[in-house]
């Protein structure tokens, strides 16, 4: 126990010496002569926007009230890079132009036959693009404008307008229910 005593004082001295030793000043970096300037949040959307090459659009028929019966349709347009990856904007309006028509076959090929709906409406994030997220657009059937006659099948025409000035087309020509069950 004796020696610990010596030892624990020597501990004690050289941590209380090693704090008067001489520090060196703190270095500053030098600012640059050439800043860049922040960009806000828009213009950062709004390049990541020019990023779009092409789209997709989905459509499910969904539930939206409290009955059994589905509504309408949820569309849902997924603008895509060059990379066939999603571009995710958010917090711009982006106008929406939408299209249904019956589907018809001629030659063995689905064409468009009676327009059956036409209508606008906005996305403001590429969570709008996303089943997964509750985005998307809905269409009632009661605004969707078949006849007894009208097959229950449809083609879904699209168009986004880019801020750029840009219109991105897509279309769903399989599976597009325009009818309620």
């Amino acid at each position: 126990m004796k020696k610990t005593i010596p030892l624990v004082i020597l501990v004690i001295l050289v941590v209380a010496l090693a704090g008067c030793a001489k520090k060196e000043a703190p270095k500053y970096a030098k600012p640059s002569e050439t800043i860049q300037e922040a960009t806000t949040v828009s213009e950062q959307q709004l390049e990541l926007l020019k990023k779009v090459t092409h789209a997709s659009v989905w459509t499910f028929t969904k539930n939206w009230d409290e009955d059994a019966e589905d509504d309408g349709l949820a569309v849902y347009i997924d603008l895509k890079d060059a990379n066939d990856e999603t571009v995710k904007f958010k917090g711009v309006s982006l106008p929406v132009e939408i299209e249904i028509y019956t589907q018809e076959f001629k030659d063995f090929k689905s064409v468009k036959g009676r327009l059956v709906y036409k209508g606008t409406a906005t996305i403001t994030s590429w969570k709008d693009g996303n089943p997964f997220l509750s985005g998307g657009i809905r269409i009632p059937f009661e605004d969707i404008k078949t006849t007894e006659a009208d097959p229950e099948w449809g083609i879904i025409y699209v168009k986004v307008h880019l801020p750029d000035g840009r219109i991105i087309e897509a279309k769903q020509d399989f599976g597009v229910r325009i009818k309620p069950k």
